[in-house]
């Protein structure tokens, strides 16, 4: 199964992706994360333009490298990154060769909460700027509120990091010690 974890900017998604990945290891389960945010920077760095074309070629790569991992028997992979539009997902799924389930779990957090995560946060760049993360939460309110009734979502402000990936684990079939 892959799952993959998706919502705004300082809504969790890291976090959640690596102690679902702790968790299911617990129980004997093989994890993997890719982060999306990683996979764009290497191809940035490597020249591509900082544009959607290389968001879409970055999916594609995490696609690869998730077919990859199943190849060598994980049975769990959880991507993480911006798989809010449906062009953002096809082109992550599309580009699957694995016919494994892919499971989104969309978090929620409120600007105001995602403001105070990505200031108290030192290794975070422009999302600790209130202007360009007021933008970002703008630009995607009704994209927000427009999950797929498919999506196991997840209110970030209400739960922790270990409760909610307990719930993400259960919901997919994953006992845990």
């Amino acid at each position: 199964m892959i799952v993959v974890v998706t919502g705004p900017i300082a809504s969790g998604k890291s976090t959640i992706a690596i102690e679902l990945a702790r968790q299911l290891s617990l129980n004997d389960v093989r994890a993997e994360v890719i982060d999306l945010d990683l996979v764009y920077d290497g191809l940035i760095a490597q020249g591509l333009p900082p544009d959607a074309s290389t968001w879409r070629r970055a999916r594609g790569d995490a696609a690869r490298t998730t077919d990859a991992f199943l190849d060598d028997d994980v049975a769990v992979i959880v991507a993480e990154g911006s798989f809010n539009l449906p062009d953002d997902r096809s082109a992550f799924v599309d580009q699957l060769r694995s016919n494994s389930e892919v499971v989104f779990v969309t978090l929620r957090v409120s600007f105001e909460e995602a403001l105070r995560r990505a200031q108290g946060d030192q290794t975070r760049g422009r999302s600790r700027d209130p202007e360009f993360l007021g933008a970002h939460f703008a630009e995607r309110r009704d994209l927000m509120a427009a999950v797929p009734e498919t999506d196991i979502v997840i209110d970030t402000e209400q739960v922790s990091a270990a409760t909610a990936a307990a719930s993400i684990a259960r919901l997919i079939g994953q006992p845990l010690p």
